[in-house]
């Protein structure tokens, strides 16, 4: 992932090099996307080592907007945003230990929101209309679990892949309009609780991981 995030910004960087001001074509718009949005985590128990691995998923339609820079031979550098929030809703794992000092027993809740997703892209648009799009995004997850081990973690940015196929189709007045689809595939993340053993000093800490699936329609005006 890190390999792909420098490629991607050194190819951003010299396709600004290369493009004379006065050649871009500038492009403004809004879309919809109907995304499904999964995750998975696993909590590590600070006292016992045992593991609760817990998944959740929801689906959201989901606004934004988005301004490009477009020179010859169709391509273009593009960022969006995505002003609000995405909720990944509950998804619950029971469970019951009776070893002695495990404290492992109850429900869990997994629960977490997306929120302010910023992406930068290129796009590649052919003759044909279809356009293949890669970029970067980041955004920032708001965890809101309840865990029968009582931990509670803080809040967490993170970075992400896109990667979108899709036809474009303009208008000769500069109205143009697309139907895409994107997959994100964003880095693992790994919280630490906030609160410590007292004898040992460990945390309880999770690992998890959230991937997003988008069915897109933009709309847009080219000058």
């Amino acid at each position: 992932m890190k390999i792909l995030k420098i490629t991607l910004v050194s190819v951003i960087a010299s396709i600004l090099m290369v493009l004379p001001s006065n050649a871009l074509e500038k492009r403004i718009g809004v879309a919809m996307a109907m995304t499904g949005i999964s995750g998975e985590g696993t909590e590590t128990l600070k006292d016992s080592g045992a593991k609760h691995t817990t998944n959740a998923s929801d689906q959201a339609v989901i606004g934004s907007i988005f301004l490009e820079l477009a020179g010859d031979r169709g391509f273009g550098l593009g960022f969006e945003h995505v002003p609000g929030s995405a909720d990944i809703n509950s998804g619950t794992r029971s469970k019951t230990n009776n070893k002695l000092g495990t404290n492992d027993s109850g429900t869990n809740t997994a629960s977490a929101e997306i929120d302010g997703l910023t992406s930068v892209y290129l796009i590649k648009t052919f003759e044909s209309g279809v356009f293949v799009k890669v970029g970067q995004t980041s955004t920032s997850v708001n965890t809101k679990e309840v865990l029968s081990t009582g931990s509670k973690y803080d809040n967490e940015d993170v970075d992400g892949m896109v990667l979108g196929l899709g036809i474009n189709r303009t208008k000769d007045s500069g109205f143009f309009y697309r139907i895409s689809g994107e997959v994100t595939d964003y880095d693992s993340i790994t919280l630490n609780s906030k609160t410590a053993d007292a004898d040992t000093g460990k945390k309880n800490k999770i690992v998890a991981d959230i991937d997003t699936v988008a069915f897109k329609l933009s709309i847009g005006k080219a000058f």
